[in-house]
């Protein structure tokens, strides 16, 4: 229990105790660092000294072979100062160098100065001479050491607590992520995938994934059930409505006419109810052949011209009129009932809200992204349109936004939510929006055949 809240808690505690450590360590060393330097500001004064004694006693020449000596033996550069002359050795110096001896002898302290070749120390207090040494450049691991080097122990910090963080944090965000993205496979509809594989451990992510992956199996087990139910319904109605059909027949021909308009009754609801059980049949089938479908080449202009001729002859008698714009050919890979119907399925609900003496407008073009290419269908009705929240929702089973069932009220429910399956189906997506200057515009989106130019 609770692993997950060990793991952030034991790394935390990690990282804090390093930096706590380092920080020990670093007050520890201080003061042998101290001592370090006043022992080689010892060691300093006593080369000087040395030197100050050969001048004394051989002049110029044993100063110079004594400071060969020392730079040989130590491997730094040692000017002696007498005053403002110097260096007494002859050499030539830097100006910057010159006047640090100088003013060291001036005030009496210690100058310290870095440079590119290393540190300048310049030394007074060598009975009337001045001592002014290049040390060598510090290595990496003793300016890291420094106490007196802040920027190095900054970012020594900053590169322990990093590391540490960064991988707390994919430890923790990475099985996340694949439970994100398992989230979006099954809000596609892909029930049959599971995250756990994906989630190594045994903390409460993982507790999270097997409650994820039994959540998953449930919710696709009741998916199936509904459609095993609306396949099942609709199968089984067919049969009494056919009998109903026959008996309707018999009656007709026994019954007077006084009783015709009853049986007219009868036989349009009959209708009615048939062709809702083959809309349903239609969206089972859309939901089964899902990723099992058999597929052939389909020329999507011939297929657009033709739903808008039976369209047209259907909407004329309404008063109204359906146009098509289709330039050119394009060609997709699909089942072409199924498509036939999601894009009927469109113009005839376009017809059914369109106003009288307008035109459902249907166009196919071509659109090129990047290396895909993929066609738009575009059908626009001149109706009312549709408030903002009903958009999505229209593509949902039975959603209808109007509460009656009335066939005049928009029928079942059924036919863009075969659209909106069928498309899926083909790798595509539709969408609803309202057009400007009003009526809806629904955009069926399909990926064509790479191998076409």
């Amino acid at each position: 229990m609770h692993k997950l809240f060990v793991k952030i808690f034991l790394w935390f505690w990690l990282a804090m105790t390093l930096i706590g450590a380092f920080g020990i360590i670093m007050a520890l060393t201080s003061d042998p660092f101290r001592a370090d330097v006043a022992r080689k500001r010892k060691i300093m004064y006593e080369q000087g000294m040395e030197l100050v004694h050969a001048l004394d006693h051989g002049g110029r020449a044993s100063l110079l072979v004594k400071t060969r000596e020392l730079q040989k033996k130590t491997g730094r550069q040692f000017f002696l100062f007498q005053g403002e002359l110097g260096p007494l050795s002859g050499e030539m110096l830097h100006p910057r160098a010159r006047l640090m001896a100088i003013m060291a002898a001036q005030t009496g302290e210690i100058q310290v100065q870095p440079g590119k070749e290393g540190l300048w120390v310049a030394m007074p207090g060598l009975e009337r001479y001045t001592l002014l040494v290049r040390l060598n450049p510090p290595g990496p691991i003793e300016r890291l050491l420094n106490p007196y080097h802040l920027a190095p122990r900054l970012i020594a910090t900053f590169l322990i607590t990093g590391i540490i963080c960064f991988l707390l944090a994919r430890s923790v965000t990475a099985p996340i992520e694949k439970l994100r993205l398992a989230t979006r496979k099954i809000a596609s509809g892909d029930f049959t995938h599971r995250v756990r594989p994906d989630v190594p451990g045994q903390d409460e992510i993982a507790g999270l994934a097997d409650d994820f992956d039994r959540m998953t199996e449930r919710v696709e087990g009741l998916v199936e059930a509904q459609k095993r139910l609306l396949r099942d319904i609709s199968h089984e109605l067919r049969s009494p409505l056919a009998r109903l059909s026959v008996a309707l027949e018999l009656a007709r021909q026994k019954s007077g006419p006084e009783a015709q308009l009853s049986l007219d009754r009868i036989d349009r609801e009959a209708e009615r109810l048939n062709e809702l059980i083959g809309q349903l049949l239609s969206l089972t089938q859309a939901e089964r052949v899902l990723g099992s479908m058999d597929r052939e080449p389909i020329d999507l202009r011939e297929m657009v011209l033709d739903i808008a001729g039976d369209a047209d002859f259907e909407a004329r008698a309404l008063n109204r009129t359906v146009s098509v714009t289709a330039d050119r050919p394009l060609h997709l890979t699909g089942n072409p009932e199924i498509l036939r119907r999601a894009i009927e399925n469109v113009v005839r609900n376009g017809i059914r809200h369109t106003a009288e003496n307008s035109a459902v407008e249907i166009s196919l073009e071509e659109a090129v992204l990047a290396d895909t290419r993929e066609a738009i269908i575009r059908i626009r009705d001149h109706g009312p349109g549709l408030e903002e929240p009903f958009l999505k929702r229209i593509f949902e089973p039975f959603y209808r936004v109007s509460d009656a069932r009335d066939r005049d009220s928009g029928g079942t429910g059924i036919g863009l939510a075969i659209t909106d399956r069928a498309v899926r189906l083909h790798g595509g997506f539709v969408d609803a929006a309202n057009a400007n200057g009003g009526g809806l515009v629904v955009t069926l989106k399909l990926p064509l055949d790479a191998t076409e130019r």
